[in-house]
């Protein structure tokens, strides 16, 4: 029961930071200015998509209640989650 209210807070997460990322590839938010960049602009939407995906397949991993799928399913969202961290590193403002 522990894990289905978990996941169900994860696939939420997934799916609205990767909402928050598509939806922002064309306007600025916190330091980041994809306006003006448009290598940042298609990480946004690549990496929105790539949560929003997440998302789904987190949702229907809960659904099924399958403990490998749903070990699965986390292990590639931390992943995505690093890369794009990682990525975005590299648009922070200097100094």
């Amino acid at each position: 029961m522990a894990i289905t209210i978990l996941m169900i807070c994860y696939t939420l997460l997934a799916l609205g930071i990767g909402w928050y990322f598509y939806s922002h590839r064309k306007r600025a938010f916190l330091v980041f200015h994809p306006e003006e960049s448009v290598a940042l602009s298609n990480v946004l939407s690549i990496g929105g998509i790539l949560m929003m995906l997440v998302g789904v397949v987190a949702a229907v991993a809960t659904l099924m209640n399958n403990t490998i799928f749903i070990s699965a399913v986390l292990l590639v969202g931390v992943i995505v989650v690093i890369g794009l961290q990682l990525i975005l590193v590299r648009w922070l403002p200097k100094g």
